[in-house]
């Protein structure tokens, strides 16, 4: 972005835009700060100096300190709004490049999970079904006569030894 034109939403929207906007403020913000610092100590320093008449020792020191007391908290307000200009570049793709990748990440492991346990449930059905035919063709074997006609008493293990021998 040229250094004549605004900042808008859409220059912030686009990749990359967040990073050099943030790092822009910060420089100028940084460069803010460090002005009203190198001021700060000067303007504290002149006003230590003014000696008036009844000072007992350390007072000129602390006047000046009480008297300083906003230009410092700009210059600490000052270095607090650098840093949240850092946040700003990192906040912005968690929120708004990171969130949907996980989210379609999400959704694809819970995709893939339901389709998982959707075959597992139709495996289990499946078994269920063969162990209902093997468990209907054992009970029709175990009624049939050794013939093979169905009927009659079902066969006792005395008979099978009796069968083999």
């Amino acid at each position: 972005m040229s250094n004549g034109s605004r900042w808008t939403s859409d220059h912030l929207r686009e990749p990359g835009g967040t990073a050099i906007y943030a790092a822009q403020q910060r420089e100028r913000l940084r460069q803010m700060a460090d002005e009203v610092q190198a001021l700060l100590r000067e303007y504290r320093a002149d006003l230590e100096s003014v000696h008036i008449d009844g000072d007992r020792p350390g007072q000129r020191k602390v006047r000046a300190f009480l008297a300083t007391r906003p230009l410092a908290k700009l210059e600490s307000h000052l270095r607090e709004a650098v840093n949240a200009a850092g946040k700003l570049d990192a906040e912005y793709n968690r929120r708004f490049v990171e969130l949907p990748k996980k989210r379609a990440e999400r959704a694809a492991n819970k995709a893939l999970e339901k389709s998982a346990k959707a075959g597992a449930e139709a495996a289990r059905s499946a078994d269920a079904v063969n162990t209902a035919a093997t468990l209907h063709g054992i009970s029709q074997a175990a009624t049939e006569n050794p013939d093979g006609k169905a009927g009659g008493k079902p066969p006792a293990f005395l008979d099978f030894l009796k069968e083999s021998a």
